[in-house]
């Protein structure tokens, strides 16, 4: 009888783990950034290739800039950063300095190839014209 109950934890505590597994795999497709629309219906996906110096934006984007700037660029409460028309010494000195009361400085957080990455992120978002 106790090798009944010790087989049926094992096979119970199996299931519990791969149920955990498989509600993990969920819960990472559902809070992935996904394809924006865009003007005229067709969509673009953010996410740079990976490798790339724009990919290594994204990832910094993602951990410092998204909760103002939106997973997808677009602007919550800072800009949509697509098509910004700003110089990359102009885009470089703003997020390494701020925006007094409306960005803060990443100057000290940043390396200066870091700030380079972003500056490539943010040149890849390009506003859709079709």
């Amino acid at each position: 009888m106790r090798l009944l109950l010790e087989i049926k934890a094992t096979i119970l505590g199996t299931v519990s783990g791969l149920a955990a597994v498989g509600l993990a795999f969920a819960a990472g497709e559902i809070i992935k950034p996904k394809a924006t629309p865009m003007p005229g219906g067709t969509e673009t996906s953010v996410i740079p290739p990976a490798g790339t110096k724009e990919h290594q934006g994204y990832s910094l984007f993602m951990m410092n800039c998204a909760h103002c700037h939106g997973s997808d660029a677009r602007g919550d409460e800072g800009p949509d950063l697509h098509g910004v028309t700003k110089s990359d010494a102009r885009i470089s000195s703003i997020i390494k300095n701020g925006i007094q009361g409306e960005m803060p400085k990443f100057g000290a957080k940043l390396t200066d190839s870091e700030v380079q990455a972003l500056v490539a992120f943010v040149r890849s978002l390009k506003i859709n014209k079709t």
